[in-house]
């Protein structure tokens, strides 16, 4: 594993573009926190009839779950961030993290509803889609060094 690790460390792409290699650890992050909001999503809708319903709510909770775990990764160890000012970039991250939910929430309930793509596809999907808004904001804005 850790040579297969240096091997991505030095493929030039990375050493001639640092927010590329930003930009991979933030996908890894991303997908961890992914996996934990579909997991949550999944358990919901699929063994609480109330949420099998009301999928918008599952949705929103599975959110939450991943983005609180994504925010302390991301400060660590994408960003490597040792501002000692939490509290405000933990307010600027929910703010990113509350407008990439709003275009994410209207995008999956678009494909659901109007498009009527399937629920897993879906959530894909807009995951995708809002990821790339979401990076450029935390990098730039929300964890930028000062």
């Amino acid at each position: 594993m850790k040579r297969i690790i240096k091997k991505i460390r030095n493929l030039s792409i990375i050493q001639k573009y640092p927010h590329f290699r930003q930009f991979i650890k933030f996908c890894i992050t991303g997908g961890i926190c992914a996996i934990l909001d579909f997991a949550v999503y999944i358990f919901l809708t699929r063994l609480f009839p109330f949420f099998k319903i009301h999928y918008l709510w599952a949705n929103l909770i599975g959110l939450i779950i991943g983005a609180t775990i994504n925010f302390t990764m991301n400060k660590k160890w994408t960003f490597r961030n040792e501002e000692s000012k939490i509290s405000k970039q933990y307010l600027k991250f929910w703010f990113v993290a509350i407008f990439g939910l709003i275009i994410y929430q209207y995008l999956f309930g678009f494909l659901v509803e109007k498009i009527n793509l399937y629920d897993l596809w879906s959530k894909v999907i807009s995951a995708l889609l809002v990821m790339f808004i979401r990076f450029y904001l935390n990098k730039f804005w929300v964890f930028q060094k000062v």
